[in-house]
C-alpha cells in the first residue's frame, strides 16, 4: 500500500471517529420533542373539556312558556270559599268547646248537689230541729249550684242557637260551591279543589249535626233536671223548717191552679186558629223579606229577655201574611214553624210555645210575631 492510501484511510477513519464522538455529545431532541407534544396536548384537552361543562347561568327561555304562575277568577273565589270554611269550622271547634266545659260543669255542680241534699234528707230522716241553722245553709248551697245548672242550660241553649247560624253558613257556602262549579274560566285544578272543599264542607256540616244533637239531649236533660229539683228543693224548704220529712205525696194547694191549655202546633196553615192580637204589642218580629234571614241570635236575645224577667212566660208565634193574598199564607205558617223549631233548639219547652196565624194589610212580605202569652 503506498503512502498515499495510507493517508486517505486515515482521514476517514478519523472523520467516522468524530462523527461517532459527536453524537454521543448532542442531546438529540427530535423524538423529545415529539413526546412533549403528546404529553402536553392531553393537558390542553383537559381544560378544554372543563371549560365546557362549567353550568350555564344564563339560561334561555323559550319564548311560548311563562315564569308567572296563572291566577285565574275561578282561583280567586275558591280562596274565599276555603277562608269561609275555616272561620266556620274555627267557630265550630270554639262552641264544642264551650259544650264541653259547660257539661263538665253541669256534672260538677249537680253532684255537689246532690251531697247536700243527701245529707239534708239523712238528717231530716233521723230527725232534727225546726228550721236547723246547719241544714238551712247547706239548703242555700244546693239552692245556688240549682241556679248555676239553670244559667248552663241558658250557655247550652245559647250554643244550639249557634249551631243553627253555622248550618246556614254550611248550606249557604256548598250552594256556592256547586254554583262556582258552573263559573266559566277555571282551570282543571280549580274543579279539583272545589271537589276537596265540598267534601270537607259536607263532613263538617255531618259533625255539626251530630253536635246539634248533643246539644239539643243536654238541653232536654237539664230541663228535665231542673224542672224536678226546682220542686223537690223547695219542698225540702218546707221539711228543714218543720224538721222532719213531710208526706210528699200529699196534695199541695198550688196543683189547684188552673194550669194553661195545651198549645197548639203548626201542622197546616187551615189547622191555625186565629191570632187575637187585640192591644197586644210584638216581642220581635221577623221579616222575610229575603231568602235567608239571620234571626236566631235577635230571638235568643229576646226571649232570654224576657224568661229573666219573669221565667214561668209563655211565647205565642204568629204566623202573619198580606192581606191582598194567599198564597203567603203557607209561606208564613211554614217561617213560624222554623222560628217555633228554633225556641225549641234554644231549649224552651214545648209546651210553652204556641202558634196561631193572622194577616195584615200594611206588609208585602211574610212575617212571623212572637209574643208574650
Amino acid at each position: 500500500m503506498s503512502t498515499l492510501k495510507r493517508l486517505s484511510l486515515a482521514a476517514a477513519v478519523l472523520t467516522f471517529t468524530g462523527c461517532v464522538a459527536s453524537s454521543n455529545q448532542t442531546k438529540d431532541t427530535y423524538y423529545e420533542d415529539d413526546f412533549s407534544m403528546e404529553t402536553s396536548q392531553p393537558a390542553a384537552a383537559t381544560e378544554a373539556s372543563v371549560e365546557t361543562r362549567k353550568p350555564n347561568t344564563a339560561v334561555e327561555t323559550p319564548d311560548y312558556t311563562s315564569n308567572t304562575p296563572i291566577v285565574s277568577e275561578v282561583s280567586k273565589k275558591i280562596a274565599a270559599i276555603e277562608a269561609k270554611l275555616r272561620q266556620i269550622q274555627k267557630n265550630i271547634k270554639k262552641d264544642s268547646d264551650s259544650f264541653r266545659e259547660l257539661k263538665t260543669k253541669s256534672a260538677e255542680e249537680s253532684g255537689r248537689y246532690y251531697e247536700h241534699i243527701a245529707r239534708i234528707r239523712a238528717r231530716l230522716q233521723n230527725g232534727t230541729t225546726p228550721g236547723n241553722p246547719e241544714l238551712t245553709e247547706m239548703w242555700k248551697q244546693a239552692s245556688v249550684l240549682l241556679n248555676g245548672s239553670d244559667k248552663n242550660m241558658a250557655e247550652t241553649a245559647k250554643l244550639s242557637s249557634e249551631m243553627v247560624r253555622a248550618k246556614n253558613e254550611l248550606d249557604s257556602l256548598l250552594e256556592n260551591i256547586r254554583e262556582t262549579f258552573l263559573v266559566p274560566g277555571a282551570m282543571e285544578v280549580d274543579h279539583e279543589n272545589l271537589k276537596v272543599l265540598e267534601d270537607e264542607a259536607n263532613q263538617t256540616t255531618v259533625s255539626l249535626n251530630r253536635l246539634s244533637s248533643d246539644l239539643s239531649l243536654q238541653i232536654a236533660r237539664q230541663q228535665q233536671y231542673f224542672s224536678t229539683e226546682s220542686q223537690n228543693i223547695n219542698m225540702l224548704g218546707t221539711e228543714i223548717q218543720a224538721g222532719k220529712v213531710l208526706n210528699r205525696n200529699a196534695p199541695q194547694a198550688s196543683s189547684a191552679v188552673a194550669q194553661p191549655a195545651a198549645p197548639t202546633y203548626l201542622s197546616a196553615e187551615n189547622d191555625l186558629p186565629e191570632a187575637d192580637l187585640t192591644g197586644r204589642r210584638p216581642l220581635m218580629i221577623i221579616r222575610f223579606d229575603k231568602r235567608k234571614v239571620d234571626y236566631e241570635q235577635s230571638l235568643y236575645k229576646a226571649v232570654k229577655a224576657a224568661l229573666d224577667k219573669r221565667p214561668s212566660t209563655h211565647f205565642e208565634v204568629v204566623a202573619v201574611s198580606p192581606a191582598d193574598t194567599k198564597t203567603g199564607v203557607a209561606e208564613a205558617a211554614k217561617n213560624a214553624d222554623a222560628v217555633r223549631e228554633s225556641l225549641l233548639e234554644m231549649g224552651l219547652p214545648a209546651s210553652r210555645i204556641y202558634s196561631s196565624k193572622s194577616s195584615s194589610s200594611s206588609i208585602k212580605t211574610t212575617e212571623v210575631h212572637l209574643y208574650l202569652k
